[in-house]
């Protein structure tokens, strides 16, 4: 946690504070008013652009999201120094948010419309950010080719289990690859990419007196918007095992937002990279290279979750297909 003067930024609000609570991401402040969290941004310009996508979502009429607690000189934020200081209310009762096509379809709505309040802010750059998710990607691929050529070289072919995972390398390989070709296509133009969080995940949502509620996002970590959907629609999937609740997801994201094709390709190039496969095998090949005990016991648990992967990215290339069939037809 930042150290910064707790005393002073406190005076700046209007609420009297009891108690200060240091968590792993924020302080918990005990007030005359509620319980309140204080966030501390390393980067201001991320802490703008926070407020800004905020308020924009609560003027669409979706108000249900963390907004910035206004200070005594009614500014949404503190600027100490070189970092950003914010409050917002703390919900004690938080309630996990029950699966289904409607919840999958009212979540679609919603991220939509946090996209569209973030596709107005000038403040950051969505085609910077896609050149850096394409050179992250690029240096993974390097990284895990050096990998596979250590191991294959030293220890490929010491045991069955060991040959096994040789095999499994190039495969692996292969999907990273692609991955890299559909984030650098020419059907990817920088209109289609603005900036969002990197990760969306089941952890933003609750319920809070019966209404969905989204969460979170104070960590300066951002991407693309594709990635936003790509991660959410991901981890939901494994969680999930239900496509109808994907289908409701895309409906009520495209009443407010439509999706084109080359956003199809982008959600599903972030998808597309193996990315538990490959830590399982990393972390096997590095016990490996220790002489250490090397189970493929998660290697095999990875494998798994990517087979439904797999049947995920099927489902939304077919969708992506139809919608540029139809796309087709409507301009003739």
């Amino acid at each position: 946690m930042d150290k910064i003067d707790l005393s002073e930024v406190c005076q700046q609000y209007r609420a009297r504070v009891i108690r200060i609570t240091p968590l792993d991401d924020c302080y918990l402040l005990e007030t005359n008013r509620g319980p309140k969290e204080l966030h501390v941004w390393p980067r201001v310009d991320v802490m703008r652009w926070s407020f800004a996508w905020r308020e924009r979502l609560a003027r669409q009429g979706f108000r249900e999201v963390e907004r910035f607690i206004r200070t005594r000189d009614t500014k949404p934020f503190l600027i100490l120094g070189k970092r950003g200081v914010t409050m917002t209310d703390h919900h004690r009762q938080f309630e996990d948010y029950q699966p289904g096509q409607d919840i999958a379809r009212q979540c679609g709505r919603v991220v939509a419309m946090m996209h569209h309040s973030q596709q107005e802010s000038p403040l950051l750059s969505g085609s910077d950010l896609l050149k850096q998710e394409k050179l992250h990607v690029e240096e993974k691929g390097r990284r895990a080719k050096e990998l596979v050529e250590s191991f294959r070289a030293k220890s490929g072919r010491d045991s069955k289990e060991n040959r096994w995972v040789s095999e499994l390398m190039t495969p692996m390989l292969q999907r990273m690859d692609r991955s890299a070709a559909m984030l650098a296509h020419e059907r990817i133009t920088p209109e289609a990419v603005a900036v969002s969080h990197r990760d969306l995940l089941r952890d933003n949502w609750g319920m809070v007196n019966g209404k969905l509620y989204l969460r979170g996002f104070f960590r300066p970590v951002i991407s693309v918007q594709q990635r936003d959907v790509a991660t959410f629609l991901r981890d939901h999937f494994l969680t999930h095992k239900d496509l109808k609740q994907i289908d409701a997801f895309f409906d009520g994201y495209e009443e407010i937002k439509p999706l084109t094709y080359g956003n199809y390709s982008l959600i599903l190039a972030f998808m597309a990279r193996p990315r538990e496969v490959y830590r399982s095998i990393e972390s096997y090949v590095k016990r490996v290279s220790l002489d250490k005990e090397a189970s493929i016991a998660g290697i095999e648990h990875a494998l798994q979750s990517q087979q439904s992967v797999d049947l995920l990215l099927r489902h939304i290339a077919e969708r992506a297909e139809r919608s540029r069939r139809e796309g087709v037809y409507e301009s003739v």
